[in-house]
């Protein structure tokens, strides 16, 4: 009987890993099928290490628009933006060192938060806000 138990938990456990291993492949796959499509949309395709996702909406966009305007000295930024279309050209204007693309260019715009990308990997943080502050230190 105990053995009965043991492989009834050892095959939940396993499936349970499987599913596991299949979601977070799925969204790698997601997330590297994204950073193609803005790296397409953008001229600089190489030299970017971050993506910004911004929604005017957001409490936070004040604080990124603040971070992203004094920052002279940081990496190259492609900033994607949910927003109305003046706010997007006057951002384009006042965030010089950074790409603005708008989000409804992005198949996939609804994500929200900061890439990171080193190398051929990435880190994906929820508060850009907190990330652009704490880098800009």
């Amino acid at each position: 009987m105990s053995t009965l138990l043991f492989l009834c938990n050892l095959v939940w456990f396993l499936a349970c890993v499987l599913l596991l291993f299949i979601q977070k492949r799925k969204e790698r796959d997601e997330v590297t099928a994204l950073i193609g499509e803005i790296k397409r949309l953008s001229s600089r395709q190489q030299s970017v290490t971050r993506i910004i996702f911004a929604d005017h909406k957001d409490p936070a966009f004040q604080k990124i628009d603040s971070l992203l305007s004094t920052s002279a000295d940081g990496p190259e930024t492609i900033v994607v933006i949910n927003a109305p279309s003046w706010l997007i050209a006057a951002r384009e204007k006042k965030w010089t060192k950074h790409e603005v693309i708008d989000a409804k260019r992005i198949s996939s715009a609804s994500k929200s938060g900061i890439i990171v990308i080193r190398g051929g990997k990435y880190d994906i943080y929820d508060e850009a806000a907190a990330y652009l502050a704490y880098t800009s230190s």
